[in-house]
């Protein structure tokens, strides 16, 4: 009997040995994606190595390669765990929103101001990961998500005849985001002073201008 009550207490700890190790495995990639925001955030992406993301996340530069296949991989879940619950939270809040021109003033500002609270980040995002190996890559997954939400926008506008049904769907996503794109890239992350909401309000009124019934 007291052989049995000893093999029980083993297997119960070899258990519980086996599942601290589990979860010690399972938090080290958002361990050294918190870790290379960091270095990214302090120092840029000069700063960048995966010799000092492992240093500063703890671990071996062998570890880091379980988990990323390089550097560019580990930089597209850097930007993704910061834009997934951005675009989240983005496509909760608009759902209150009715109207063509609310709708695309909310994306508008939502989106420049997501510029300048990770202007580092964002850096990269436009030097870096967007051309490099772009179709495919999350990045690219997630902008599709920006883009299924202007879409949904741009629909409700026209079955509410807020807009005209001949407009083209893939001209005016490519004005609306390469506008925005255009002034994060030359007012925000060069730290320019800039009203968002007044850029944002004149871009959604030019552009809805020729096409509004």
């Amino acid at each position: 009997m007291k052989n049995q009550v000893s093999k029980n207490s083993v297997v119960k700890i070899k258990h519980l040995q086996n599942s601290s190790w589990k979860r010690r495995k399972d938090a080290r990639p958002p361990e050294i994606i918190r870790a290379s925001k960091k270095i990214l955030e302090e120092k840029g992406i000069k700063g960048l190595s995966m010799m000092k993301i492992s240093k500063a996340a703890g671990v071996s530069e062998a570890t880091l390669y379980k988990y990323f296949n390089d550097k560019n991989d580990l930089l597209n879940q850097v930007y993704i765990d910061w834009a997934e619950p951005f675009i989240e939270k983005m496509e909760a809040d608009i759902r209150d929103i009715s109207d063509l021109h609310s709708s695309l003033l909310f994306i508008a500002i939502r989106y420049l101001e997501g510029m300048k609270s990770a202007p580092k980040l964002h850096i990269i995002l436009f030097r870096e990961l967007r051309w490099n190996n772009y179709i495919g890559s999350p990045i690219h997954e997630m902008n599709k998500r920006y883009s299924s939400l202007i879409k949904k926008v741009f629909d409700r506008g026209i079955d509410n005849k807020e807009i005209l049904s001949s407009t083209n769907f893939n001209i005016f996503r490519d004005q609306y985001l390469g506008g925005l794109e255009h002034i994060g890239i030359r007012k925000v992350l060069t730290s320019k002073n800039i009203n968002i909401g007044k850029v944002s309000s004149e871009l959604v009124n030019n552009l809805l201008t020729g096409i509004s019934k």
